[in-house]
């Protein structure tokens, strides 16, 4: 298999096949949160985006560079993981809050939550603790890898947040029975596309 095959391989199954929303369950908080309004989940979406392509970039370096070789790597990851990830988010808010006032506003809590969102720690973990997402990869991710299979991740997040809110934005139109309406329906259709999303592993035969 060529370089190329398995980069653009990773690329997919992080976004689709091993979707991070749809088929491991993982940041359902923000996935339910803010899934009703298109303009939020798309600030959500970007946001989640920039800030889990860095902070894989960071704790790469961080776990290689530095908790590896002193030996501390298997039990300050996840403190310090946390630590960049929240430094990064506060960048991210700080920005909003000065250049898009009314994204910060829409966004509200959930945007101090991405220092807890766990689909970010977890593409964070995976980087330097492959096999977390069982995609039949056990080797240690290269700085490309790493940077390729959390923009799968982060993409996959961002395509299934949006396509989410356009079928809760469709489906408020619907004829929907009133004991069915909202959350209810929310769960129903999230659950068929978690089925869409995990039969893509039955097609790629994972």
């Amino acid at each position: 298999m060529s370089a190329v095959t398995q980069l653009a391989l990773l690329l997919v199954g992080a976004a689709l096949v091993n979707n991070i929303l749809l088929t491991r369950f993982i940041a359902l908080c923000s996935f339910f949160g803010i899934s009703d309004n298109m303009h939020t989940t798309i600030g959500m979406s970007l946001a989640v985006i920039f800030v889990m392509m860095m902070a894989s970039t960071a704790t790469w370096i961080a776990y290689y560079g530095m908790l590896k070789p002193l030996g501390v790597g298997e039990f300050l990851y996840i403190p310090a993981f946390i630590l960049v990830i929240a430094a990064l988010v506060q960048f991210v808010e700080m920005y909003l809050r000065k250049y898009s006032p009314a994204l910060y506003r829409a966004m509200g809590i959930y945007l101090p939550l991405i220092t807890t969102n766990c689909a970010v720690l977890a593409a964070a973990t995976e980087a330097v603790k492959p096999g977390f997402f069982k995609m039949n990869m056990v080797y240690n991710f290269t700085l490309g890898e790493t940077l390729i299979y959390t923009l799968g991740v982060s993409v996959g997040y961002g395509f299934a947040l949006l396509s989410f809110t356009a079928l809760r934005e469709r489906l408020d139109l619907a004829p929907v029975p009133r004991s069915l309406r909202g959350t209810p329906m929310a769960f129903i259709a999230a659950g068929l596309l978690s089925i869409g999303y995990i039969g893509l592993g039955s097609l790629f035969g994972l």
